[in-house]
């Protein structure tokens, strides 16, 4: 495995952990028992290192939608993938929003996700309804209402759980799996709705 791979491993690992704020790059090198010089020699500092690991878990997230928009899956497989991913890079789900503020160039790679992200959220939705998976929906309004929606839930659900003084575990993604899917559950018909009333029983 190449240095940087590693490096990118060891502080996602890190900052899942112990959050970003606490990790510094002496301590991602004393992890991967390295010096310090030989870190920067890959990454200049730790904002570096966030960046390319933000890049990263968009480009994992984009393949989901890329392989999920061609072969059509449902929408609590497309919940569980979207899901898996978030706590795969958790860190930045809990800590987001004080890490744009501290880096503009972040800052700009988020807001540029997000309006990404709600485009490909039109394009699925409309497969969805033309396949009998959602109702069809009338307006630009309504479709707004659901994308926004449903990225804000998905996006800060960690970030709460994090302000409540609470540790977020795989448990609680599950449990923000079911909070998403409730939120699309009053569009969803036929055999999809049947599913998802299968799912909250679980």
């Amino acid at each position: 495995m190449k240095t940087k791979e590693r490096i990118l491993i060891t502080s996602n690992d890190l900052f899942n952990r112990n959050g970003v704020q606490a990790i510094t790059t002496n301590h991602i090198a004393k992890a991967l028992k390295m010096s310090p010089g030989n870190l920067y020699f890959h990454y200049r500092n730790k904002e570096e290192i966030l960046q390319e690991l933000f890049k990263r878990m968009c480009s994992e997230t984009y393949q989901i939608w890329k392989q999920k928009s061609s072969t059509l899956v449902t929408p609590l497989e497309f919940i569980d993938s979207n899901f898996e991913v978030y706590w795969k890079f958790r860190f930045f789900h809990r800590e987001m929003y004080s890490l744009r503020r501290k880096d503009p160039a972040l800052a700009k790679m988020w807001k540029k996700h997000i309006l990404k992200m709600m485009g490909l959220m039109n394009i699925i939705y409309k497969e969805w309804s033309r396949t009998g998976i959602l109702a069809v929906l009338d307006g630009v309004s309504e479709k707004t209402y659901i994308s926004e929606a449903l990225l804000a839930m998905s996006t800060t659900y960690l970030q709460f759980f994090e302000h409540a003084d609470r540790v977020p575990t795989k448990s609680t993604i599950e449990r923000g799996k079911k909070h998403v899917a409730r939120m699309l559950y009053p569009y969803v018909v036929g055999e999809t709705r049947d599913s998802f009333d299968k799912f909250f029983k679980t």
